[in-house]
């Protein structure tokens, strides 16, 4: 399936926007606040993008954070990619079209990824997300994580499973079974999104 983040929904109402990308709450939210980071323009993975993107994209996650994370009386939060290099790939959960998830949460998700679902996966530390386009992938798919404390990971992989790091932070949350989005949507945790910022401009 190829996801449209453009269709008139109402999850899909953009709630920030930047020259090259939208921000929308996303759907399947697990946890309040959950946000997807869209380009507009379309690009498969986020190591497509060109090299004036990751500025831009750097300045939008200090926005997010300055702003979306006193809303969401947090102090931290996570960014992170399924990133399929071929269309309809395990790896890419459903969705062919590049989406960054912003959350959030406290959560170690590489430790969690080892701890909950037993994947022994080589960590490479890069220079930020554009690290990602210099790594040769060979076709592989990867997983890439800003944790809490901004540093960049990258893992590439011939076999990733669908929704890795939805199944993790479900297991943090003690709710293994709820981690697929197209089976559990999270409307409470959008519609909390779209409630708490109309109270902010009141």
């Amino acid at each position: 399936m190829t996801g449209n983040f453009f269709e008139n929904k109402k999850y899909n109402k953009p709630i920030l926007e930047s020259e090259n990308f939208l921000v929308i709450p996303s759907l399947g939210s697990l946890v309040e606040g959950w946000l997807l980071i869209v380009p507009k323009k379309f690009y498969l993975n986020f190591s497509q993008l060109p090299e004036p993107d990751f500025q831009e994209l750097e300045i939008l996650f200090s926005r997010l954070g300055e702003y979306f994370l006193p809303i969401f009386q947090k102090d931290q939060f996570v960014v992170f990619e399924h990133g399929p290099t071929l269309e309809n790939s395990v790896a890419g959960c459903g969705v062919d079209y590049a989406h960054l998830h912003w959350i959030p949460i406290h959560f170690d998700l590489l430790k969690g990824v080892n701890t909950f679902l037993n994947l022994d996966y080589i960590w490479q530390v890069i220079p930020s997300l554009k690290g990602i386009g210099d790594n040769n992938l060979n076709n592989e798919d990867y997983l890439y994580l800003r944790d809490q404390k901004g540093v960049h990971h990258l893992t590439c992989q011939k076999e990733i499973p669908s929704q890795t790091f939805r199944k993790v932070i479900a297991h943090y949350l003690n709710t293994p079974e709820s981690f697929d989005w197209k089976l559990n949507f999270g409307m409470e945790n959008i519609q909390s999104v779209y409630d708490k910022l109309k109270s902010q401009e009141q």
